[in-house]
Formats: structure tokens, C-alpha cells, sequence
């Protein structure tokens, strides 16, 4: 939504209105903390219906909450992936030849660790996608090549679950007895957005080239010389540790640009200032997994006899999690790859609860996905020309990337659905004729249709991420009675709160960022 200057903002609400939004927004967020930590007891009565998922903690007598199937095998690994962190960084080298093919012994060494012999189940599909390209070269049929090889993969090994050796021949059965730590068909959807990314590049590529520092925009836009795109920085690039099992995604392009000419905005200083934020978001997740059993109460439905209240404390901290989860995996490669010499997208630009647009919230969240869907999707389908149109297949593709499941492809169709609406507010009611029209009213009116927003994101993504299509309904159920319509008005009160603080803060970003251009 489109925000006005500063004293606009101030003139409307005032100052003591904006320290009373700050104040119910914060005290808002500690009640439903102070809920969720009421009923993650042992004295709570669904606590059998959910205590086989809970683990050991680290508070003397209090179970902790570390049954999330996606961030628990990171966190029981981290002392692992940060003694292979260091190893991987004290083999670098300066020389751009040398430091290629070190970094691609040394990747082909974890993904084999990784995945055992299914390592080479991942070498045969991507090494198919490199010799077709470059037999079709700059073949107007090479994009639809990979985007139909790319996406028929991604349902390929879902269905065949991975290709288990035993199933290829008798007697290979033997290999599936040493599959590593991880199914690598789970982790290759990062390698079909590679495989894309290479394949895209090069046939974009125009043989020229830039030497020296470049900004990150240039080394993505700039085509490399013809014999870059060569099989070994291919999968140099396609198996790059530090970014091999979450990203943050980086092109082709970028990568070897970096390789080759290693940015200067890297240095010891900010690194350590990355973990330092790194270390902080990994305690914040460990006394948020102590002090709220969600997850598990999540998984097993067992929010029966919850009021409504207690139902959306389950939601919003579910999805509080989810975020500081992602943010700590994906932080943790990034650091890597900063350590590495390697500069990637923050993929996180933004806290969750400091979002009130959809069209926002989706450039913030998985901020490097997102400019890899603009480069290799979205512009292709027609850009800004045809947004209207262009958000379903490009939601559509997202939900199927995630995952081939009902709960995910809903997500993906509700999202540009809730997007459309604020697209038509945005364009006719965030405008300066409508702001002198409402005056002060205009920025209120702004903040009941953000919360709208909000609730309308809680919803997708709570069906796609957390609870799915029936426990959504059931939630629904319990919220839409008499006393959840009551908890409704409430939780809108606060939500309007938390939106005038984000307006404010958006609001003040904004004259910043314009003083700071006019002074240069």
C-alpha cells in the first residue's frame, strides 16, 4: 500500500497515538505468548494427545518442542555443519581455476556424504540437462527443453520416491543401504531452479563481459565469456556446498562472476556481525521451542476444547516458528557462503509480524526465490504487463516447487487471490486525491483493509505450511461461533495496532531514504 510523508502519519494519529499502537501491539503479542505457554503444560488435559513428540529440554523438567521434521534435522546437526563449514573455508583458494575445481572436489565430497550413492542419481539428471543444452545451444526450444525437463523431475521423483537402486536392477539393491543422512529427491528442487538458472544464462548469453567489482544486479544481468559455460563450473555451480541444501539461490551468472572476482563488500567485520545475528535468532528459536509446545500440538490436532483465543495463539506462533526457522537455516548458508567469499540475498528482509501487504510480504520472504521467479518466469510471461495474470502460474509453479500436495497447491491458488484485491485497493484508494478526500480518516481506512490483508496471508499460509485444508476448517469452525467472533474484534483492535507501527516505521524509512539520496 502506498504510504504518505511522515507528518502525514503523525498529523492523523499523533505522537501518543503512536506509543499507545506500540503499546497494545507489544502487549497484544505477550498475551498470546503468555496463552500459548499456558496450555504447553503437562497439566494441560490434551497433553497426552501430543507428548510422544516432545524431546528432552534444556530447562531441568520441561519437555521441549523439537519435532518439526524440516528444522529439527538441522538443529541435532549444527555443531556437524559448522565443523563443515570451517573445512570447506580453509581450502579456499584466490586463483579462480584452481578455487572452481576445489570448490567442486569439495562439493562433490559433501553431497556423497550427504546422500551416499544416491549422489549419483543427482550427477546422471543434472549432467542430462548440461550436454542437452549445450547440444541445443541458443536453439529457440531450449527454454521449453528445461522448464518441461525441470518440472517433469520434480513430479518424477516424487512419485518414484527417489529412484530406489532395488527398483533399477536386483543387483543394485545393496546401494540403498547407503543412502546418507538426507533423501536427495527432497533437497533437488534447489537443483532444478540451478539447472534453470544455467541453462536461462546461457542461452541469454551475448559473449561479453565486465572485469572488476560489480554491483549484484550486473553480475546477474552480465553474460559470461562461452567457454565459462563449461561442464566443470557447472557443476561447480549446480553442487556448490554452501548453498547446496537451502540456497540462498544464486544464479549462474553471479556466482562465477563472484568466483572470479570476489566482492569487496565481504570482509571479517561483517561476518562476524552475520553471526552474531545468526547466534540470536538460534536462541530466540530455543526458548520459543521450551516455553511453546505448538508444533506438536500442531501435527496432532490437538486443539479440542480450545477457545478461539487460544486456537489463533496456536496459529500465530506456528507461523512465527516457521519464519525463525527458515530464517535460521537459510542465514546459516548465507553466513557460510559470506565465509567463503560468496555475497547472496538476505532471504528473510523482514520480520514476519512487520508485514502488511501481500504484494510485500511475498518480495521479503524467500527474498532470493523471489528474484529468481521475476528473472526466469515472470518477465518471461509478460512482467508488469500482465501481473494480473501472470500471479496464478507463477503461484502455481511455487506450490509445486514446495511440494506435489493438495494443501500446497490451495496455498498457491489463495494467494494471488488475496493479492488481486489489494492490487485494486492500492491502484484507486491509495491515492493523494483520496487522502485530501478522507483526510485524517484515510490512514485508518488504510489499516482495516492492511489487517484484512493480514488475516487473508495468516490464512494461506497456515493451510499451506501449518495446518492445512481440514485443520484450517477446523479452526474456522471454532473461530466463526459466538465467542470467536468476539476474539475476532479483539485481535482486529490489536492488529490495527501493529499496522500503525509498521506505517509509521515504513513511513520513516521512507523520508530517510530520501534524505539520504538528496544529500548525495
Amino acid at each position: 500500500m502506498s504510504l504518505g510523508p511522515t507528518h502525514e502519519w503523525r498529523r492523523s494519529l499523533g505522537f501518543t497515538g503512536y506509543v499507545v499502537s506500540a503499546l497494545v501491539a507489544g502487549l497484544s503479542v505477550l498475551g498470546w505468548c503468555y496463552i500459548a505457554y499456558e496450555f504447553s503444560q503437562e497439566s494441560h488435559p490434551n497433553y497426552a494427545m501430543y507428548a510422544h513428540k516432545l524431546s528432552k529440554g534444556w530447562i531441568p523438567g520441561r519437555p521441549l518442542d523439537n519435532s518439526d521434521s524440516q528444522y529439527a534435522p538441522f538443529r541435532n546437526n549444527i555443531p556437524l555443519l559448522l565443523a563443515v563449514m570451517i573445512v570447506h573455508v580453509c581450502f579456499r583458494v584466490s586463483d579462480f581455476t584452481r578455487r572452481v575445481w576445489t570448490s567442486l572436489v569439495l562439493s562433490l565430497v559433501f553431497v556423497f556424504a550427504l546422500f551416499g550413492f544416491s549422489g549419483l542419481k543427482i550427477l546422471l539428471l543434472i549432467s542430462i540437462n548440461y550436454f542437452v543444452t549445450k547440444a541445443l545451444g541458443k536453439s529457440p526450444i531450449l527454454p521449453y527443453f528445461v522448464w518441461i525437463y525441470g518440472i517433469g523431475l520434480l513430479f518424477l521423483n516424487d512419485y518414484y520416491k527417489g529412484y530406489p537402486f532395488y527398483s533399477i536392477s536386483s543387483h543394485l539393491a545393496w546401494m540403498d543401504n547407503y543412502n546418507g543422512f538426507f533423501r536427495w529427491h527432497i533437497l533437488f528442487n534447489f537443483s532444478m531452479l540451478r539447472m534453470v538458472s544455467f541453462t536461462m544464462d546461457y542461452y541469454w548469453h551475448n559473449n561479453q563481459t565486465r572485469k572488476g567489482d560489480m554491483t549484484e544486479r550486473e553480475r546477474i544481468e552480465t553474460s559470461l565469456r562461452t567457454q565459462d559455460y563449461n561442464y566443470r563450473n557447472y557443476l561447480a555451480y549446480m553442487l556448490y556446498a554452501p548453498l547446496y541444501m537451502a540456497g540462498p539461490i544464486i544464479t549462474f551468472n553471479n556466482l562465477m562472476h563472484q568466483m572470479r572476482h570476489p566482492p569487496s563488500t565481504i570482509t571479517k567485520s561483517a561476518i562476524a556481525k552475520y553471526a552474531f545475528r545468526w547466534i540470536v535468532v538460534v536462541v530466540t528459536m530455543e526458548i520459543m521451542l521450551q516455553l511453546f509446545w505448538v508444533v506438536a500440538i500442531k501435527d496432532t490436532k490437538a486443539w479440542k476444547g480450545f477457545s478461539p483465543m487460544e486456537i489463533y495463539s496456536v496459529g500465530y506462533i506456528n507461523l512465527k516458528l516457521i519464519w525463525l526457522k527458515l530464517t535460521i537455516m537459510w542465514r546459516f548458508f548465507r553466513m557460510w557462503a559470506m565465509a567463503d567469499g560468496i555475497e547472496t540475498v538476505e532471504n528473510m528482509n523482514r520480520c514476519m509480524s512487520n508485514n502488511y501487504s501481500g504484494i510485500e510480504f511475498w518480495k521479503d520472504w524467500h527474498r532470493s526465490y523471489n528474484r529468481w521467479l521475476v528473472r526466469y518466469l515472470y518477465v518471461p510471461l509478460g512482467g508488469a504487463k500482465y501481473y494480473a495474470l501472470n500471479i496464478f502460474p507463477v503461484f502455481t509453479f511455487v506450490a509445486l516447487w514446495h511440494d506435489i500436495e493438495l494443501r500446497l497447491l490451495a496455498w498457491g491458488w489463495l494467494i494471488p487471490l488475496f493479492i488481486l484485491p489489494e492490487l485494486l485497493v492500492t491502484k484507486f484508494f491509495c491515492t493523494k486525491s483520496m487522502r485530501h478526500f478522507f483526510g485524517d480518516w484515510h490512514i485508518h481506512l488504510c489499516a482495516f483493509g492492511a489487517v484484512l490483508n493480514i488475516f487473508m496471508m495468516m490464512t494461506a499460509n497456515l493451510v499451506g505450511f501449518a495446518v492445512g485444508l481440514d485443520g484450517m476448517q477446523e479452526m474456522l469452525q471454532q473461530l466463526l461461533q459466538k465467542d470467536g467472533l468476539l476474539f475476532l474484534g479483539s485481535v482486529t483492535a490489536s492488529l490495527l495496532s501493529f499496522v500503525h507501527v509498521s506505517f509509521y516505521l515504513d513511513a520513516k524509512r521512507k523520508t530517510y531514504s530520501r534524505l539520504s539520496s538528496d544529500q548525495q
